[in-house]
């Protein structure tokens, strides 16, 4: 198949990520990375520079899409316990249904961040995006009487790991339902008593 010098870069970037997500990024090449896009190595090299450059240019493609699939309907809507109730609803569903189990940015933290200061920052200002949703929403339910009176950020940490613990879950093939139970109780764990 010939290589093509011109195309989109979302095109490879598209590529490229569903490479680095399946194989991780020490089993994925650029060769692999030519191979599944179509587009010639000469102009792989010329827009990404190497391999590290695409690699990270992939996780800003991947907090686009984030942005896109959770953090703007999620914030289309009230920001109340309701609404943290759905976010996780919706991510249950999202990693059922995907191709790739749990969440690149996940996966680039524990493969690449303590090893590429950029990977690292790219990374931490995905969470980062999370938990300002998630700020917004313990304040709002605190204020509603909905959740606990604690201090936020340690809220916002306990959602993080419930995120976390939820794509590790999914990884190791943990039942559906086990995983909407682990989801359901935690979350009421936030309910203030009297609830």
């Amino acid at each position: 198949m010939a290589r093509s010098r011109e195309f989109k870069p979302e095109t490879v970037l598209d590529a490229a990520l569903d490479l680095f997500w399946r194989k991780g990024y020490k089993a994925c090449s650029m060769a692999d990375v030519v191979k599944s896009s179509g587009v010639a190595r000469y102009g792989l090299y010329q827009t990404f520079k190497d391999k590290d450059q695409l690699y990270c240019a992939t996780l800003h493609r991947y907090k686009e899409r984030l942005r896109e699939r959770f953090i703007k309907p999620f914030c289309s809507q009230p920001l109340d316990y309701k609404s943290l109730v759905q976010h996780f609803d919706l991510m249950l569903e999202q990693l059922e249904q995907r191709e790739h189990q749990g969440c690149f940015a996940h996966q680039a933290a524990i493969e690449r961040a303590g090893q590429d200061q950029n990977v690292n920052d790219i990374v931490n200002s995905i969470f980062e995006e999370s938990k300002k949703v998630y700020r917004l929403i313990i304040r709002n339910a605190i204020a509603d009487g909905e959740v606990r009176d604690m201090p936020i950020e340690d809220l916002v940490i306990y959602l993080m790991g419930i995120q976390r613990a939820l794509i590790a879950m999914t990884k190791q093939n943990c039942a559906l339902e086990e995983r909407r139970d682990y989801v359901r109780c935690s979350l009421a764990l936030l309910k203030t008593a009297d609830d």
